[in-house]
Protein backbone atom coordinates (compact mmCIF):
# COMPACT_ATOMS: atom_id res chain seq x y z
CA UNK A 1 0.00 0.00 0.00
CA UNK A 2 2.94 2.81 0.90
CA UNK A 3 4.25 1.83 -2.38
CA UNK A 4 1.15 2.14 -4.36
CA UNK A 5 0.02 5.23 -2.66
CA UNK A 6 3.59 6.97 -3.49
CA UNK A 7 3.43 6.09 -7.08
CA UNK A 8 -0.46 8.33 -7.07
CA UNK A 9 1.59 10.94 -5.23
CA UNK A 10 4.30 11.26 -8.17
CA UNK A 11 1.91 10.14 -10.87
CA UNK A 12 -0.46 13.31 -9.64
CA UNK A 13 2.24 15.64 -9.39
CA UNK A 14 4.20 14.55 -12.95
CA UNK A 15 0.91 14.15 -15.26
CA UNK A 16 -1.68 16.24 -13.09
CA UNK A 17 -4.01 16.68 -16.58
CA UNK A 18 -4.02 12.93 -17.13
CA UNK A 19 -6.56 12.84 -14.05
CA UNK A 20 -10.25 13.39 -14.41
CA UNK A 21 -12.35 15.22 -12.45
CA UNK A 22 -15.20 13.57 -12.02
CA UNK A 23 -17.47 15.73 -9.72
CA UNK A 24 -19.57 13.83 -7.23
CA UNK A 25 -18.26 16.42 -4.22
CA UNK A 26 -14.79 15.47 -5.26
CA UNK A 27 -13.75 12.36 -7.23
CA UNK A 28 -10.76 12.59 -9.43
CA UNK A 29 -9.84 9.86 -11.30
CA UNK A 30 -7.05 8.09 -14.01
CA UNK A 31 -6.58 5.48 -16.27
CA UNK A 32 -3.28 5.73 -17.40
CA UNK A 33 -1.11 4.86 -14.16
CA UNK A 34 0.15 1.70 -15.65
CA UNK A 35 1.89 2.97 -18.33
CA UNK A 36 4.15 4.75 -16.10
CA UNK A 37 3.94 3.08 -12.95
CA UNK A 38 4.79 -0.75 -13.03
CA UNK A 39 4.60 -0.92 -9.46
CA UNK A 40 0.97 -1.44 -10.09
CA UNK A 41 1.15 -4.33 -11.99
CA UNK A 42 1.09 -6.61 -8.96
CA UNK A 43 -2.56 -5.36 -8.53
CA UNK A 44 -3.79 -7.40 -11.77
CA UNK A 45 -1.27 -10.32 -10.95
CA UNK A 46 -1.52 -10.59 -7.20
CA UNK A 47 -1.41 -14.35 -5.95
CA UNK A 48 -4.12 -14.46 -3.35
CA UNK A 49 -5.96 -12.66 -6.24
CA UNK A 50 -5.80 -13.46 -9.60
CA UNK A 51 -6.80 -17.44 -8.70
CA UNK A 52 -10.31 -16.37 -7.59
CA UNK A 53 -10.90 -14.18 -10.29
CA UNK A 54 -10.05 -16.88 -12.53
CA UNK A 55 -11.82 -19.32 -10.71
CA UNK A 56 -15.11 -17.25 -10.97
CA UNK A 57 -14.59 -15.47 -14.83
CA UNK A 58 -13.02 -18.95 -15.81
CA UNK A 59 -9.95 -19.85 -18.20
CA UNK A 60 -10.77 -17.25 -20.58
CA UNK A 61 -10.36 -14.15 -18.49
CA UNK A 62 -8.43 -11.26 -19.75
CA UNK A 63 -8.02 -8.14 -18.29
CA UNK A 64 -10.08 -5.29 -19.58
CA UNK A 65 -9.13 -1.79 -17.68
CA UNK A 66 -7.36 -0.58 -14.84
CA UNK A 67 -8.01 2.86 -12.93
CA UNK A 68 -7.20 4.57 -9.66
CA UNK A 69 -9.44 6.58 -8.16
CA UNK A 70 -9.43 9.08 -4.85
CA UNK A 71 -12.38 10.45 -3.06
CA UNK A 72 -11.54 13.78 -1.53
CA UNK A 73 -13.08 14.91 1.99
CA UNK A 74 -16.15 16.07 2.15
CA UNK A 75 -17.25 18.92 4.98
CA UNK A 76 -20.71 19.46 3.57
CA UNK A 77 -23.93 17.56 2.83
CA UNK A 78 -22.58 14.75 0.44
CA UNK A 79 -24.35 14.10 -2.71
CA UNK A 80 -26.99 11.35 -3.44
CA UNK A 81 -25.65 7.91 -3.74
CA UNK A 82 -25.96 7.19 -7.27
CA UNK A 83 -26.87 3.38 -7.64
CA UNK A 84 -25.70 1.82 -10.77
CA UNK A 85 -24.78 -1.31 -12.79
CA UNK A 86 -21.15 -1.22 -15.16
CA UNK A 87 -22.83 -3.71 -17.70
CA UNK A 88 -25.45 -6.54 -18.51
CA UNK A 89 -25.60 -9.61 -16.75
CA UNK A 90 -24.19 -12.27 -19.00
CA UNK A 91 -27.60 -15.55 -18.52
CA UNK A 92 -24.97 -17.70 -20.43
CA UNK A 93 -22.31 -17.84 -17.53
CA UNK A 94 -23.02 -19.69 -14.33
CA UNK A 95 -22.55 -17.38 -12.31
CA UNK A 96 -24.01 -14.67 -14.57
CA UNK A 97 -20.38 -12.44 -14.86
CA UNK A 98 -20.35 -10.43 -17.80
CA UNK A 99 -17.40 -8.68 -16.33
CA UNK A 100 -15.77 -8.96 -12.71
CA UNK A 101 -14.28 -6.19 -11.24
CA UNK A 102 -11.49 -5.83 -8.44
CA UNK A 103 -11.53 -3.29 -6.06
CA UNK A 104 -8.80 -2.36 -3.81
CA UNK A 105 -8.55 -0.06 -0.77
CA UNK A 106 -5.66 1.82 -0.45
CA UNK A 107 -6.67 3.61 2.48
CA UNK A 108 -8.86 2.41 5.72
CA UNK A 109 -12.52 1.95 4.97
CA UNK A 110 -15.19 1.63 8.19
CA UNK A 111 -18.26 3.59 8.59
CA UNK A 112 -16.98 7.14 9.69
CA UNK A 113 -14.94 7.50 5.64
CA UNK A 114 -16.42 6.76 1.67
CA UNK A 115 -16.87 3.44 1.03
CA UNK A 116 -18.23 1.02 -1.55
CA UNK A 117 -21.79 -0.35 -1.11
CA UNK A 118 -23.07 -3.47 -3.31
CA UNK A 119 -26.86 -5.07 -3.19
CA UNK A 120 -26.53 -8.92 -2.73
CA UNK A 121 -27.70 -10.41 -5.66
CA UNK A 122 -28.42 -14.75 -6.50
CA UNK A 123 -26.81 -15.77 -10.19
CA UNK A 124 -30.05 -16.97 -10.88
CA UNK A 125 -30.99 -13.25 -10.75
CA UNK A 126 -27.88 -12.61 -12.22
CA UNK A 127 -28.60 -14.59 -15.65
CA UNK A 128 -32.10 -13.57 -15.95
CA UNK A 129 -33.56 -11.98 -18.73
CA UNK A 130 -34.89 -8.35 -16.28
CA UNK A 131 -32.62 -7.56 -13.25
CA UNK A 132 -34.26 -6.27 -10.71
CA UNK A 133 -34.39 -2.72 -10.42
CA UNK A 134 -31.11 -0.67 -8.97
CA UNK A 135 -32.38 1.43 -6.44
CA UNK A 136 -30.16 0.41 -3.64
CA UNK A 137 -32.60 -1.58 -1.59
CA UNK A 138 -30.42 -4.08 0.22
CA UNK A 139 -27.40 -2.66 -0.01
CA UNK A 140 -23.97 -3.44 1.66
CA UNK A 141 -21.42 -1.21 3.00
CA UNK A 142 -17.97 -2.92 2.62
CA UNK A 143 -15.89 -2.09 5.18
CA UNK A 144 -12.03 -2.87 5.52
CA UNK A 145 -8.35 -1.70 6.04
CA UNK A 146 -5.81 -0.47 3.45
CA UNK A 147 -5.52 -3.73 1.34
CA UNK A 148 -8.56 -4.74 1.11
CA UNK A 149 -9.46 -6.46 -1.97
CA UNK A 150 -13.17 -6.32 -3.22
CA UNK A 151 -14.62 -8.89 -5.91
CA UNK A 152 -17.54 -8.10 -7.54
CA UNK A 153 -19.78 -8.84 -10.47
CA UNK A 154 -20.10 -5.70 -12.49
CA UNK A 155 -23.38 -6.22 -13.29
CA UNK A 156 -24.24 -5.93 -9.79
CA UNK A 157 -26.40 -2.99 -8.59
CA UNK A 158 -23.64 -0.74 -6.39
CA UNK A 159 -22.79 2.77 -5.43
CA UNK A 160 -19.90 4.83 -3.80
CA UNK A 161 -21.68 5.73 -0.74
CA UNK A 162 -20.42 9.42 0.26
CA UNK A 163 -20.20 10.70 3.96
CA UNK A 164 -19.61 14.14 5.53
CA UNK A 165 -15.69 13.18 6.64
CA UNK A 166 -12.07 14.82 6.60
CA UNK A 167 -10.61 11.53 5.25
CA UNK A 168 -9.73 11.07 1.56
CA UNK A 169 -10.68 7.36 0.29
CA UNK A 170 -8.17 5.68 -2.54
CA UNK A 171 -8.82 3.06 -4.52
CA UNK A 172 -7.88 0.60 -7.31
CA UNK A 173 -10.22 -0.52 -9.96
CA UNK A 174 -9.32 -3.29 -12.15
CA UNK A 175 -12.19 -5.06 -14.60
CA UNK A 176 -11.84 -8.77 -16.04
CA UNK A 177 -13.47 -9.96 -18.99
CA UNK A 178 -13.97 -12.89 -20.85
CA UNK A 179 -11.34 -13.61 -24.11
CA UNK A 180 -14.62 -14.62 -26.45
CA UNK A 181 -16.82 -11.25 -25.58
CA UNK A 182 -15.46 -7.60 -27.32
CA UNK A 183 -13.75 -5.93 -24.91
CA UNK A 184 -15.07 -4.04 -22.30
CA UNK A 185 -13.79 -0.42 -22.68
CA UNK A 186 -11.78 1.59 -24.48
CA UNK A 187 -10.31 3.59 -21.18
CA UNK A 188 -7.10 1.92 -20.37
CA UNK A 189 -4.20 1.75 -22.56
CA UNK A 190 -1.94 -1.90 -21.57
CA UNK A 191 1.87 -0.99 -21.27
CA UNK A 192 4.02 -3.61 -23.52
CA UNK A 193 5.42 -4.88 -20.58
CA UNK A 194 2.38 -6.21 -20.28
CA UNK A 195 1.52 -7.84 -23.24
CA UNK A 196 4.55 -9.11 -23.98
CA UNK A 197 5.33 -10.25 -20.74
CA UNK A 198 8.07 -13.59 -20.58
CA UNK A 199 5.53 -15.18 -18.60
CA UNK A 200 3.02 -17.29 -21.08
CA UNK A 201 -0.12 -16.95 -18.13
CA UNK A 202 0.30 -13.17 -17.66
CA UNK A 203 0.54 -12.48 -21.69
CA UNK A 204 -3.02 -14.71 -22.12
CA UNK A 205 -4.23 -12.03 -19.55
CA UNK A 206 -3.79 -9.60 -22.53
CA UNK A 207 -3.59 -11.12 -25.99
CA UNK A 208 -7.32 -9.57 -26.13
CA UNK A 209 -6.62 -6.13 -26.52
CA UNK A 210 -8.80 -3.05 -26.79
CA UNK A 211 -9.03 -0.51 -29.69
CA UNK A 212 -7.20 2.25 -27.98
CA UNK A 213 -4.32 -0.11 -26.77
CA UNK A 214 -3.75 -1.69 -30.48
CA UNK A 215 -3.46 2.17 -32.14
CA UNK A 216 -0.83 2.69 -29.66
CA UNK A 217 0.72 -0.11 -30.33
CA UNK A 218 0.34 -0.61 -33.82
CA UNK A 219 -1.84 -3.35 -33.49
CA UNK A 220 -3.87 -4.38 -35.28
CA UNK A 221 -7.65 -3.70 -33.85
CA UNK A 222 -9.63 -6.33 -35.73
CA UNK A 223 -7.69 -9.48 -34.73
CA UNK A 224 -8.38 -11.08 -31.58
CA UNK A 225 -5.67 -13.25 -29.55
CA UNK A 226 -3.16 -11.57 -31.90
CA UNK A 227 0.38 -13.04 -30.24
CA UNK A 228 -1.30 -16.53 -29.06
Amino acid sequence: MASWNAAIDTHRQSFGRLWAERGEGGRAQTVHMLLSCPVLDVGILHPDVLPLVVELVGEDVVCEEHSVMIRAPITGEPPATSWHRDMRNDPDHALGIHGLSVVYYLTDVDASSHCFSVVPESATAKRSSELPACDGNGGRDLLGPAGTAVLFNGGSCHAGRLRQTDRQRRTVHIYFGRRQQPPLSEHTIFPRRLLEHADTDVRRLFDRPNQITCAVHGLDGTQQGWHR
